[in-house]
């Protein structure tokens, strides 16, 4: 255990700066004979006399002071020498806390003892004005608890490593504080059934993000930005583009008023070093670290980006600035170039386009501080995630372990009173309004209410409530932040008129009051429990939107830092639940103020059930000054507190109390009391009060009311004190009892392990093992045979044998070695003095034997040695003579084998050079081969791959819509009506997640919601990757999806639970449904009729026509697909009725005469896995039941077919499909009549380049047919491979700069009104530009003049105007 506090105690000094804070330092002196520890016992309790006991013990270094219930802690200003080991074991191990000098280890150590002696969770509130000590105070409570519940090691350093890194991005130097909290922290310790630490949580409130941008007068920003600077990690600076002086940043230059130190002996190198440790020891990654500090290092660069201000009403970044615009996309990560344009403009819908508004310099300068603040923040919330990770995930901790109770310690900021005060500080106060609301409500107000309820009469007791004050906040709609939320909401809502209307509603209350020195408009003060505060109201309401741009979002989502991404990337949605389709967001609007008001409002209800502890941290004065008291400073802080009120409830009434059976169960048994059986006659009041006698306790000091005796300050303290002596001695005599049976239990097991032992020392010492008799003689040892005189004898006997033993191995090891080693030589002499002194040493038979062989062996090799010698020396003689006669003949025949070899060589070169030609010859062919054999089979699985997926599609659209029409079926037969169509009113059912098979009797909501109007203040916005959202123009709330889908979402949702789905059969679908209008169009457009478009015997209509169309067909519907001959364009137009739901509808019309127009087709758009297309029928409600293609209408006469990227478009007819997959209308093979290819999207500034081509005329008006046999044959392969045989191909003219309407347009001749990037004429690619073919111009928001000439058709026309409305709305 001393060990585990070492580490705790040495992480704690570290985290506060010195290692030797814990040992070195103030040691308490002797207040004198006049001290008062505890103020509760003081003759009187007068401000001054109170205010003068405090001086006197912190003036002596005695810091801490009981105050009743409450614990008061000075701020020393110095090290203290308090928390050592000792002190510690001290609080752990006494059995009466009041008898130790006050300390906040025993505020810790009650709340302990109550959580396991009661079984409750606990909180202790620590609380005071800024720089009064409350963080130091919280860590050594902390301290205490890791230390006596004995925490795992891992969880114990990874809870003090969360230290650092909430400091470092959570406090600031201020002008009170060197080391100011800027957020509330709220740690809790979680425990299990058996009191063993199975977690921690760390949850924090309100970040103050304006010290990012704008720190105080004289203050800093928060300290991790100046760890960074002077980390002296000079790679690391340089590479996120640094320097290391604060002053070269705006942010931190704060006018030249403070870039030093933090203050004290602690520096930000310092800090960083700590800081660096506990991230790497809560589970970030060196590339987790290093996207961090781009993180951080990019709010530095993002302050430094200055805008013209001379340009007021167009924000524009000075030139100067581009280093830092380049630096900021460097760190984060950005695509080069966008920033500044988010920065400065926002793509805004103005009239019927989008278009790039000019941000003003004032609102530009908001967007850049913005950004950073964003940043940080959701950085600050990721570590603090990060933080509870790593806590959870900590070993020694079970993960499945039930949490019964906790202990949480309230770590808030302080009450706040500046020169100037703002938002932030009304935030901070009410916090420690609510605080010192529970407080009251904990000391005096339930104190009261419980002598009321018990019948209890004691002297009157007054203190300050400020109940009416909390209310004046949080009155719904006419309280302050009601007011607030409201003025945020209003469009021309305003900081003065918020004003107005607080002091309209509250300036005659008393509590909120007219600012001195300031106009009426521009604040108020409001008196706090701790005093009045002024607070100045400018840029109130913009600080409670807290907006942030929507393209500065989708722009860091397109980041390379992945952190970055995950922190501005929303979480995806839970699952959805069956039946349902889409997850919609709340459109209500909610302030800074609200989210940090339900906060608290958790934070308070928490709190509420647990038994509460207090510590009240004072200033000993405001210079921060050791050994300095200033009296008006404590007295501050002593009628601002509540302590006074405190010690009054504490000295004149009852505060602890006991239930009548509670209090029995445990005095009963303190011995002398008598029994449970003489008490159990009398009433549950008269056995207490028998109690009481019996324990001696005077009648002044207890009160019985009804239920419950009450208890004068200390009385039951002591009477506990009572009952744990007496438990202390019953568990020392059990002890001893204990200890005696098992001494004696003991020791006649002790007798007979050393018989044992001794005998088997003497068996071991018979026999001649060593190691045996070792072990032996250890063991009699430790049994403690030699402890008397037999037994000592007999271990000296065993002990010399073992030498005895010894030496005689060691000899026989030593002759054996030299043994083994002439063995192994070829030593004869010394082989045979080595078996001599083996034999006499009694070594080992075998080895004897084995040297005996070795022996024989090496006389014979020497006998053959001398006879193999002789023998060599004669053949060596007669070899010498005839080597000489061999010699000549090798040279000889050596010469003759080179000249044959170079012979040889010299034709198998030459053959192995042809035949590797041969081969690299056909390896290029087998190649050639096997990749033309790899591209069909790759072409054959894609084309396969393809037809499969897309049967898998086709089949669900088939199911969906026998589905649909089984339940249009079953409307129409129970006459059920909609006042919208009955085919939209089901698509849009099944967008908002409804089931038809279940939900057919709340179809009523989807029609509701498709004649509802757009809610009003939603601006529709383009992020810079094109992705449409909207912002609410007053609040700057942003949505990703149509505000109105969310209220009818929820008014689904809500009455599906009410189980409305079924269907009333009597012919009303919850008696909403109503006759649909009479056509079918949209807005001022007729819908054609039901039959078509003419009767076919309508000769004139059909003569109109021809001349129209210049051709000779007198087939209606020929007449409009095949290419008219006509060079004088045909005026057509186009409707386009929109959907929320994104299946479009469009009708064609064609102007026959200048009153009269003829309907030709409609179109509806379905969406596909690969892409979407658009089916065209000459009957509009044949096109809306074209998306199942096995059985097409007569009337339907083309596919408008598209790739998932929407770049390329092709328009078939109603044939089929070369694969089969499509039948089509008739069983011929399909033609394609039109193709178009996009390098880019029409909703570029400059409408990039597209290609488009179709089939030729013939010479009799007909069109060339392109009927595709296979994939190769198709329109896209044939502009792939440039095969255009057949094709006319068509290119769209170059339109002009126009700088009025900030647009490239083109001459229409008045065809387009409006300028639209759908505004777009084509002329054939080797032709002139003049010679349009097609036009097509915006005259309203939903209507197009489309006009064309040959080589088009109506219908090609209209195919491609729906391209160009695909493609401009896509994804591209």
């Amino acid at each position: 255990q001393d060990s585990v506090l070492s580490t705790s105690a040495q992480r704690l000094a570290l985290s506060m700066g010195a290692e030797d804070y814990l040992t070195d330092g103030a040691v308490p002196r002797e207040p004198g004979a006049s001290d008062t520890p505890d103020l509760g016992a003081a003759d009187t309790i007068d401000t001054e006399f109170v205010r003068e006991k405090i001086k006197n013990r912190h003036l002596h270094d005695a810091i801490y002071t009981r105050c009743g219930s409450v614990m008061i802690v000075t701020n020393p200003f110095k090290k203290m020498n308090l928390f050592s080991n000792a002190i510690l074991e001290q609080y752990k191990n006494a059995p009466v806390l009041t008898e130790l000098p006050p300390h906040t280890f025993a505020v810790a150590s009650t709340a302990h003892r109550g959580m396991v002696q009661e079984g409750l969770s606990q909180a202790i509130i620590v609380s005071g004005e800024s720089g009064a000590g409350k963080t130091e105070s919280a860590r050594h409570m902390m301290l205490y608890l890791r230390y006596v519940c004995q925490t795992s090691e891992e969880l114990e350093t990874r809870l003090y490593g969360s230290d650092p890194i909430t400091e470092a991005f959570g406090c600031a130097k201020t002008v009170r504080n060197d080391n100011s909290s800027r957020m509330g922290k709220f740690t809790t310790l979680n425990f299990d059934s058996g009191s063993k630490i199975q977690g921690a949580t760390l949850n924090t409130y309100l970040l103050e993000k304006t010290r990012v941008t704008t720190p105080g007068p004289g203050e800093r920003a928060y300290h991790a930005f100046y760890a960074l600077l002077r980390s002296g990690e000079a790679d690391r600076v340089s590479s996120l583009k640094l320097t290391t002086e604060p002053a070269d940043y705006f942010y931190l230059n704060n006018n030249g008023a403070h870039t030093g130190e933090p203050g004290g002996k602690r520096t930000d190198k310092m800090l960083w070093d700590e800081l660096d440790e506990a991230l790497k020891a809560g589970g970030w990654t060196a590339d987790g670290l290093t996207e961090l500090w781009a993180l951080v290092a990019a709010c530095l660069h993002t302050g430094n980006i200055n805008f013209d201000p001379a340009k007021t009403d167009t924000a524009t970044i000075t030139a100067d600035s581009a280093k830092w615009v380049e630096n900021v996309e460097a760190v984060l990560g950005l695509p080069g170039g966008v920033l500044p344009k988010v920065l400065t403009k926002m793509k805004m819908k103005v009239g019927t386009e989008m278009m790039d508004k000019d941000l003003t310099f004032a609102k530009a300068v908001d967007t850049r501080d913005a950004l950073a603040k964003g940043i940080f923040s959701r950085l600050f919330d990721k570590l603090i995630e990060q933080i509870n990770t790593s806590m959870a995930e900590a070993k020694g901790c079970d993960r499945n372990a039930t949490i019964k109770n906790v202990i949480g310690i309230v770590d808030i900021f302080g009450f706040e009173i500046f020169e100037k005060n703002s938002m932030e500080q009304l935030c901070i106060n009410f916090a420690n309004e609510k605080l010192q609301a529970l407080f009251t409500k904990t000391v005096f107000a339930e104190t009261m209410k419980a002598y009321k309820e018990e019948g209890i009469d004691v002297a009157d007791i007054t203190y300050s409530d400020n109940a009416n004050l909390i209310k004046t906040f949080e009155t719904p709609k006419t309280g302050l932040f009601g007011l607030l939320t409201e003025e945020c909401i209003l469009p021309k809502g305003t900081d003065e008129g918020f004003t107005e209307k607080v002091m309209a509603q509250h300036g005659k209350g008393g509590i909120i009051v007219r600012m001195k020195g300031v106009g009426p408009k521009d604040g108020f003060g409001i008196n706090h429990f701790a005093g009045l505060v002024n607070y100045g109201t400018r840029a109130w309401l913009d600080k409670n939107k807290d907006p942030l741009n929507g393209d500065l979002v989708v722009l860091m989502q397109f980041s390379d830092n992945e952190l970055l991404k995950e922190l501005f990337t929303e979480p995806a949605d839970v699952a959805p639940a069956a039946g349902d389709r889409k997850k919609f967001k709340s459109t209500k609007f909610k302030g800074v103020t609200d989210t940090f008001s339900a906060q608290l409002t958790d934070l308070v209800g928490t709190l509420d059930k647990c038994d509460l502890h207090f510590v009240r941290c004072f200033k000993s004065n405001d210079q921060k000054k050791p050994d300095l008291v200033e009296d008006a400073v404590i007295t501050r802080q002593l009628n601002t507190s509540g302590v006074l009120d405190a010690l009054r409830v504490a000295r004149t009434g009852f505060p602890d109390r006991m239930p009548f059976d509670e209090f029995c169960g445990n005095f009963l048994v303190v011995p002398g009391l008598g029994t449970k059986a003489e008490l159990a006659g009398k009433a549950p009041k008269d056995r207490v009060l028998a109690l009481l006698q019996k324990l001696g306790v005077p009648g002044q000091k207890f009160r019985c009311g009804k239920a419950r005796v009450f208890f004068a300050s200390g009385m039951l303290e002591g009477l506990r004190t009572r009952r744990l002596e007496m438990q202390a001695k019953v568990a020392v005599a059990i002890q001893a009892a204990g200890r005696g049976h098992i001494a004696r239990k003991a020791a006649r097991q002790l007798r007979r392990v050393r018989e044992e032992a001794l005998q088997a020392m003497l068996s071991a010492a018979a026999q001649e093992d060593v190691e045996a008799l070792r072990a032996a003689i250890a063991d009699a040892r430790a049994a403690g045979v030699h402890r008397y005189a037999a037994g000592e004898a007999s271990v000296a006997g065993a002990e010399e044998r073992v030498a005895a033993l010894v030496a005689e191995l060691r000899a026989r090891r030593e002759a054996e070695g030299a043994l083994e080693k002439a063995i192994g030589a070829a030593d004869i002499a010394e082989l045979e003095v080595a078996l001599q002194r083996a034999a006499g040493c009694k070594s080992d038979r075998a080895l004897l034997e084995r040297g005996e062989r070795r022996l024989a062996t090496l006389k014979e090799e020497e006998k053959r040695r001398k006879e193999e010698e002789a023998r060599l020396a004669e053949i060596k003689r007669k070899n010498v003579a005839a080597a000489a006669e061999a010699e000549k003949k090798v040279a000889e025949e050596r010469r003759k084998r080179e000249a044959e070899m170079a012979s040889r060589d010299a034709a198998l070169v030459k053959q192995q050079t042809e035949a590797k030609l041969r081969q690299k010859e056909e390896l290029i062919k087998q190649q050639s081969r096997i990749q033309e054999e790899a591209e069909t089979a790759d072409a054959e699985s894609i084309r396969r791959s393809v037809a499969e997926e897309e049967e898998a599609t086709q089949r669900a659209i088939e199911e969906e819509e026998v589905l649909r029409k089984q339940v249009l079926q079953e409307l129409e037969a129970d006459g059920v009506r909609f006042r919208s169509g009955t085919e939209d009113v089901l698509e849009y059912a099944v967008y908002l997640g409804m089931d038809l098979r279940e939900d057919v009797g709340l179809l009523w909501i989807a029609d509701q919601a498709l004649q509802a109007d757009d809610p009003e203040g939603w601006d529709q916005c383009e992020s810079p990757n094109g992705d449409l959202y909207y912002m609410h123009e007053v609040t700057k709330q942003v949505l990703w999806q149509h505000p109105l889908d969310y209220q009818y979402q929820q008014l689904y949702l809500e009455e599906k639970k009410k189980g409305q789905g079924k269907l009333d059969r009597r012919g009303s679908s919850n008696g909403a449904v109503v006759a649909p209008p009479k056509h079918g169009g949209s807005r001022g457009i007729d819908a054609p009729p039901a039959g078509g478009p003419v009767g076919s015997s309508d000769d004139a209509l059909r003569r109109v026509l021809q001349q129209l169309l210049g051709t000779s067909h007198t087939e209606l519907k020929r007449l409009l697909t095949e290419p008219a001959t006509c060079r004088v364009p045909v005026r057509c137009f186009v409707i386009r009725h929109k959907s929320r739901m994104g299946g479009a509808r469009f009708d064609f019309f064609m102007s026959i005469s200048k009153t009269d127009d003829m309907y030709c087709f409609t179109a509806k758009k379905w969406s596909v896995s690969k892409g979407c297309y658009y089916s065209i029928a000459l009957d509009q409600d044949d096109a809306k039941r074209a998306k199942a293609s096995s059985s097409m209408p007569e009337s339907y006469v083309g596919k408008v077919r598209s790739d998932r990227k929407a770049q390329e478009y092709t328009l078939y007819d109603d044939g089929a499909s070369f694969d089969g997959k499509d039948k089509g209308g008739k069983s011929e093979l399909r033609c394609e009549l039109l193709h178009v290819n996009f390098s880019n999207s029409l909703r570029n500034r400059n409408p990039g380049a597209m290609t488009v081509v179709v089939p030729e005329v013939d010479s009799e008006g007909g069109m060339v047919p392109a009927r595709p046999k296979d994939a190769a044959g198709q329109l896209n392969e044939r502009l792939k491979r440039g095969d255009l045989g057949g094709l006319m191909e068509l290119k769209n003219r170059e339109p002009k700069w126009n700088p009025t309407s900030n647009m490239y347009q083109l001459d229409f001749h008045g065809r387009a009104t409006l300028a639209s990037c759908k505004n777009i004429q084509l002329h054939p690619k080797h032709g002139e530009q003049a010679d349009v073919s097609f036009l097509m111009g915006k005259v309203e928001e939903n209507k197009f003049n489309v006009d064309f000439k040959a080589p088009f058709s109506a219908l090609q026309a209209f195919a491609f105007a729906l391209i160009v409305f695909d493609n401009s709305s896509g994804s591209f």
